[in-house]
């Protein structure tokens, strides 16, 4: 696996948007805003402790067998590319 890492500006929008995946639905209250998010700043108030389905180089764990890892993220990229052009 390449040491390449998500290229994350901290938007926000991936945290403001979980009610687009079920995956996320015990990280929100029906919002879609996570509940471990600081919507003044943006960033994750457990970013430390945070599950790692909220850790993109973590998650790809899942998808190992059926991605390579480049694949993986460029698929993550244009899905927060996606969110910034739906904003």
């Amino acid at each position: 696996m390449s040491n390449e890492k998500f290229p994350c500006d901290k938007c926000g929008l991936c945290c403001r948007n979980l009610d687009k995946s079920p995956v996320y639905e015990d990280l929100h209250d029906g919002s879609g805003i996570c509940n471990h998010l600081d919507t003044e700043t943006n960033l994750c108030t457990i970013y430390d402790r945070r599950p790692g389905k909220c850790n993109i180089i973590a998650s790809y764990k899942h998808f190992e067998d059926t991605l390579k890892f480049d694949e993986y993220i460029e698929l993550n990229i244009n899905a927060c590319k996606k969110l910034k052009e739906d904003y």
